[in-house]
């Protein structure tokens, strides 16, 4: 994987990228849980952390940063931010207005996702994206939600919020969403309302 800033590149191990991310106010009240839940010595888990060590003060921080993302030799995938900060005793990254595409095989792009803010966790390649998500794909589903799952691995998104999917004139909306990343199968939980032209174009509900 490859950042790219103020014209420098600085290269890192692939296999430990993730992919996102998480809004601001819940990785503010992640950690606000972990130090009230702390004592006074450091324990194995990620989400667990001694209140006098310095956990929470970032160790890196990068402005208009640029991840790629790869496959045997190949890239995946795009990831643009405004900012990105690491901390690495908890193994998260946040990010910070999120403009990600993602390409298949010849290198043409197959899903766009952008985001306001988002958290990624770098071992388990788990990235969770906050704040008017919007995904579009080749086939013109677009998918709009306030929190998206997103697993490196799998290429599986999921959401337990509010979602809305369109494609041409047919809208779907509903609560909570499990899909691939290209929208070509998905399901809404619950609560699924709706006007649908022709079934067939909105993947399998």
């Amino acid at each position: 994987m490859i950042f790219l800033t103020n014209d420098r590149l600085l290269t890192t191990d692939i296999r430990t990228m993730s992919r996102m991310i998480k809004k601001t106010g819940i990785f503010a009240l992640l950690l606000i849980s972990c130090l009230s839940g702390c004592n006074s010595q450091q324990t194995s888990s990620n989400d667990r952390v001694d209140t006098t060590d310095s956990a929470f003060i970032p160790d890196s921080e990068v402005s208009g940063a640029r991840i790629y993302l790869y496959d045997r030799g190949q890239v995946t995938t795009e990831i643009v931010a405004e900012k990105i900060i690491k901390f690495e005793s908890i193994d998260s990254m946040m990010a910070y207005i999120l403009d990600i595409d993602i390409f298949d095989s010849t290198g043409m792009v197959t899903t766009h996702i952008v985001g306001d803010s988002g958290i990624i966790r770098e071992t388990t390649g788990k990235m969770s994206i906050f704040s008017n998500v919007v995904v579009t794909t080749r086939d013109d589903f677009k998918l709009e939600t306030d929190y998206l799952y997103w697993d490196s691995e799998t290429d599986k998104v999921k959401s337990d919020d509010f979602v809305r999917i369109t494609q041409g004139d047919d809208v779907m909306t509903g609560w909570g969403l499990e899909a691939d990343q290209q929208l070509k199968s998905y399901k809404i939980l619950r609560q699924v309302s709706g006007t649908v032209n022709d079934p067939k174009k909105l993947g399998k509900p």
